[in-house]
C-alpha cells in the first residue's frame, strides 16, 4: 500500500513539474515575442528616421545645386561691395518669403533667408515649402526684414552633415580664428557685420531682445562678450546694431550664440 501510495505521489509530482516546465515554456515564449516584437518595431522606427534624414539630405543637396546658378562670386578687380551676387528676382520666384541671403567666408554659410509670421514654419520646411528635417535659414518673425532694429535675429539648424548653421560650432571653438566677417544681402542692400562674440548657453529670449535702452544695450554687448571664450577682432562701437546668429550645439540642449556688429 505504501509502495502505490508513494507512486501516486510520484507521478502527481511528475505531473505538476511537467505543468510548471509547459507554463514556463509559455511564458518565455510569450515574452520571446513581445521582445522580438518590440526589436522589429523599434528598428522600423529607425529605419524610417534614417530613411526621413537621407531623403532631406538628398533634398537639400538639389536646394543647394538649384540655387547655385542664383549665386555667383564677384571676379576679382569688379568695383561690388560683398563677395557675391545674388539673383533675388529668380528667388522670388521660388519663395516670395525670401528676404535675404547671408553669405560667411570660409564656411558652408551660403544660403537665402526667410521669413513668415511664424518661427516654426521653416524649421521643417525647405524653400520650396516642401518637409525637409534640414529647414531653412530663417529671420525672427517679429524682426523687421531691413535689418534696421538694434538687434537683428537670424535661425538655423546645425546639421550633422555640417550644412545650415553648422559651422558656428567651428565659431565657437575658434576653428575659423578671430576676425570673421558676416555679409548680408537684400534686394536694396549689403551689410557687413564682424563677429564680436559667441558663447554657448540654455535657450534664453534676452538674446532675440532689441528694445534696449542705450544702456541696457551696452551692458547687453559687455555681458556678451564676457561669455565669449575667443577675443574677436572686432572694434566695438555700441552705437551700432546688433546681428545675432542662433543654433542648436551637438545635444540640443543649450544655444550656439554668435552677434557681430
Amino acid at each position: 500500500m505504501k509502495g502505490k501510495h508513494f507512486e501516486k505521489r510520484r507521478k502527481s509530482g511528475k505531473r505538476i513539474k511537467n505543468k510548471e516546465k509547459k507554463e514556463n515554456r509559455k511564458k518565455i515564449g510569450v515574452f520571446s515575442k513581445i521582445v522580438l516584437t518590440i526589436s522589429i518595431l523599434v528598428f522600423l522606427v529607425c529605419l524610417a528616421i534614417l530613411g526621413f534624414w537621407l531623403y532631406s539630405n538628398k533634398e537639400l543637396g538639389e536646394i543647394e545645386e538649384q540655387l547655385s546658378y542664383l549665386v555667383t562670386e564677384v571676379p576679382e578687380g569688379e568695383e561690388q561691395e560683398g563677395s557675391i551676387k545674388v539673383d533675388f528676382e529668380e528667388l522670388k520666384k521660388i519663395n516670395q518669403d525670401v528676404i535675404g541671403w547671408i553669405y560667411i567666408k570660409n564656411t558652408d554659410i551660403n544660403y537665402p533667408i526667410l521669413q513668415t509670421t511664424d518661427n516654426e514654419y521653416y524649421l521643417k520646411k525647405s524653400i520650396n515649402k516642401t518637409y525637409s528635417s534640414c529647414g531653412s535659414i530663417f529671420l525672427d518673425c517679429k524682426t523687421k526684414k531691413d535689418f534696421s532694429e538694434k538687434n537683428t535675429v537670424i535661425y538655423g539648424h546645425n546639421l550633422k552633415n555640417q550644412k545650415m548653421f553648422a559651422d558656428l560650432a567651428k565659431v565657437y571653438k575658434g576653428e575659423l580664428g578671430n576676425n570673421i566677417e558676416i555679409e548680408i544681402y537684400t534686394e536694396n542692400s549689403f551689410r557687413k557685420y564682424k563677429i564680436f562674440t559667441c558663447y554657448m548657453e540654455e535657450p534664453n529670449l534676452n538674446v532675440i531682445q532689441k528694445n534696449w535702452n542705450e544702456e541696457e544695450k551696452q551692458e547687453f554687448v559687455d555681458n556678451a562678450i564676457k561669455k565669449s571664450k575667443i577675443d574677436f577682432n572686432c572694434d566695438i562701437d555700441y552705437s551700432k546694431n546688433l546681428l545675432t546668429l542662433i543654433t542648436c550645439d551637438a545635444t540640443g540642449k543649450e544655444r550656439i550664440i554668435v552677434h557681430a556688429m
